[in-house]
């Protein structure tokens, strides 16, 4: 990669590594440059001679280029007040434990003492039996041996092809997981003067990914692409080698996962709401950054999923929808924070000041099924509230949901924050078990999804739980409704999205508007809603709706969540039949009334249990963000300490603090 074509050093390119080297040591990273070129530099210094055999060509031209080569990387470094030394190392040096680890101290103290290794064969004293294969089998045993987080191999190219990188066909492979082999397709090449080429890479690549250390392939001549690797602003072409368990590491379970998530609450009660807004920012910028990434993994998880299935539409996601998250993200980072607000105040006649404000909860579990998008609006409202969160997705979106939490724990990162303040568990039923039993670790848990999930959660928890989700709601068209706004109405409630709980699943409609039945329900034809009647309201639509998606209602047409292109009609005699209905079947979510009577408005809206009662506006704006929240942790169908969206201000409780001058109790 520094070699020019003429097999000479490529002095500006070896300078652009340095300068970008120099940046990440800036900003705290520790680095091992293990770098070639000493003999194209030794060669470009002395000339070609072309009557010397190989070995002693590489002695004579190494000789001259280590020493020559050092001191270009001495010179340019000392430019920005960095210091590097030179490590020359043979394979004898990795062959008993004393040369090892006499070795591996060596880079230890200099990575101590902020010095720069700069780490090469000796190729003055190798001879063929014991070279390294190239320096890529070197960089692979100095990164097992300093067990560093990353090992970047730069090359001439992109990355491993699944074709021939010369044709326009040809992709690059983004990611290689544990375990998966695409040897099939290297075309392996070398440079002018290497030794090695893409199937050593690959293979050292894999190798030492298996032992945990995951690796990237990435073009070494592309600009700046140590700080694209590192800062993501843009999406990077390479091939990702992800990492294995590390060997000899205790296995990571989920009470280990639970724990560690706990004990990141006192760092991030000590994070400003300044440095908060920062991180938010930072993830929303990211999300727009890695939107190929995110949508690469959705459709690992749509592709095992039928398109039939109703949470098909919650589960994708398209280039506007993950717009549409990071917006979120960076509206609630521009919220007030509703941490530490006096609510209340009082002065006892002895003097002892007694004030109530606002503190976070800490842990907060959140299960939830396959709606990825709930993944960074509950990190981003839990942060902002400064709040742990403890993800639990479903299955369904499993790929998608760990491609969000790594986003996210990268910015954690760099802002210096534990990456536990966002814990994803494992996609599994023990994962469910184990968040539900943590009494003493998880202060809160808030269940999104189906009523049989909410009431699983309810029944199965050992800690608080807020119930949220399974919406059962209904719109009643009044004797004085207005048929227009009906029609947008319920339209708009039934097909905006069918898999969302405030979407309307019951119209009931008064009988003396039974004849206005075919007009307010004709429009949702044209997206094939299946509509169960009861008898009135069958007729009514009998040869004024298509008779393939009309059916008589049964039994378990009312009080169905139908998360589906599915209706029920009940057809009531007065406003109260309407109020016993819902009542009886409602699950405390959303309902609606079309009406032009003030007074039936205001008794509907008085009379019915429910978080969200609308008067003629539609249920589907029963949200966070279209209630100016931000965004939404869930919508309460329960009455103690939240109802409705739940936002910052409900994910916080408040503590007493009492201060005095030593007053005492008699």
């Amino acid at each position: 990669m520094l070699g020019r074509e003429d097999g000479k050093l490529n002095i500006a390119r070896l300078a652009a590594l340095v300068d970008q080297i120099a940046e990440l040591h800036r900003r705290g990273l520790e680095i091992i440059l293990i770098s070639s070129g000493a003999v194209a530099s030794g060669c470009g210094e002395i000339g070609v001679d072309e009557s010397l055999d190989k070995t002693s060509a590489r002695q004579l031209y190494s000789a001259i280029g280590q020493a020559k080569l050092i001191n270009r990387y001495y010179d340019f470094f000392h430019e920005y007040g960095i210091l590097c030394g030179q490590v020359l190392t043979t394979k004898e040096s990795f062959s008993t434990p004393t040369h090892y680890q006499t070795q591996q101290h060596c880079m230890e103290v200099m990575l101590q003492h902020k010095v720069i290794p700069i780490v090469n064969e000796n190729d003055t004293v190798s001879v063929t039996e014991l070279m390294f294969t190239d320096n890529d089998e070197l960089a692979g045993l100095i990164a097992d041996m300093m067990q560093v987080d990353r090992l970047i191999l730069l090359t001439n190219v992109k990355g491993i092809y699944d074709g021939d990188p010369n044709s326009p066909q040809s992709r690059v492979i983004p990611c290689i997981r544990p375990g998966e082999s695409v040897e099939k397709y290297i075309q392996n090449t070398t440079s002018t003067r290497g030794r090695g080429g893409m199937t050593s890479k690959y293979r050292i690549a894999q190798r030492t990914a298996e032992k945990g250390i995951p690796v990237v392939i990435a073009d070494g001549k592309q600009k700046n692409i140590l700080l694209a690797l590192f800062d993501e602003k843009e999406p990077v072409v390479c091939t990702q080698f992800l990492s294995a368990p590390k060997e000899n590491t205790p296995p990571v379970t989920v009470q280990s996962l639970i724990q560690d998530a706990a004990a990141a609450v006192p760092d991030l009660h000590r994070l400003s709401d300044a440095c908060i807004c920062q991180i938010l920012y930072d993830v929303r910028d990211a999300l727009l950054r890695q939107t190929p990434q995110i949508l690469e993994a959705n459709r690992d998880d749509l592709a095992r999923m039928s398109p039939e299935n109703p949470k098909y539409d919650r589960l994708k996601l398209t280039e506007a929808r993950i717009a549409d998250m990071a917006e979120g993200v960076g509206h609630i980072a521009g919220l007030s924070s509703p941490l530490h607000h006096l609510l209340n105040r009082i002065i006892r006649p002895n003097g002892m000041e007694i004030r109530k404000v606002s503190v976070p909860f800490g842990v907060i579990g959140v299960i939830y099924e396959a709606r990825p998008n709930v993944t960074t609006d509950v990190f981003a409202l839990c942060l902002k509230s400064g709040n742990v969160c403890v993800l639990k997705g479903g299955s369904d979106a499993s790929s998608t949901n760990q491609v969000l939490v790594r986003i996210i724990r990268d910015i954690l990162i760099k802002q210096g924050v534990t990456p536990s303040v966002c814990t994803l568990l494992p996609a599994d039923r023990e994962a469910t078990g184990a968040l539900l039993d943590a009494v003493g670790l998880v202060d809160l848990i808030i269940p999104r999804g189906s009523a049989s999930l909410i009431q699983f959660v309810r029944e199965q928890a050992h800690i608080p739980v807020i119930e949220t989700g399974a919406g059962v709601c209904h719109t009643y068209f009044d004797k004085s409704g207005d048929v227009e706004i009906g029609k947008r109405i319920i339209y708009n409630a039934k097909t905006r999205r069918v898999s969302v709980c405030n979407a309307l699943d019951c119209l009931i409609i008064h009988r003396d508007r039974i004849g206005d039945l075919p007009a307010l329900c004709t429009p949702l034809a044209d997206k094939q809603v299946r509509i169960q009647a009861d008898a009135e309201a069958f007729q009514a639509l009998q040869g004024n709706y298509p008779a393939s998606l009309l059916q008589e209602a049964t039994t378990s047409s009312f009080g169905t969540e139908f998360l589906d292109y599915v209706m029920s009609i009940r057809t009531v005699s007065s406003l109260q039949e309407a109020l016993k209905h819902i009542a009886t079947y409602g699950s405390k979510h959303s309902e609606c009334i079309i009406s032009a009577d003030k007074s039936a408005i205001d008794t509907f809206q008085r009379e019915v249990d429910a978080a969200c009662v609308y008067g003629n506006v539609s249920t589907a704006f029963t949200d966070g963000g279209q209630f100016g929240f931000g965004a939404e942790i869930g919508i309460s169908t329960q009455k103690l300490h939240a109802r409705g969206p739940m936002a910052l201000p409900e994910l916080t409780t408040y503590k007493y603090l009492i201060t005095g001058d030593g007053q005492v109790r008699e």
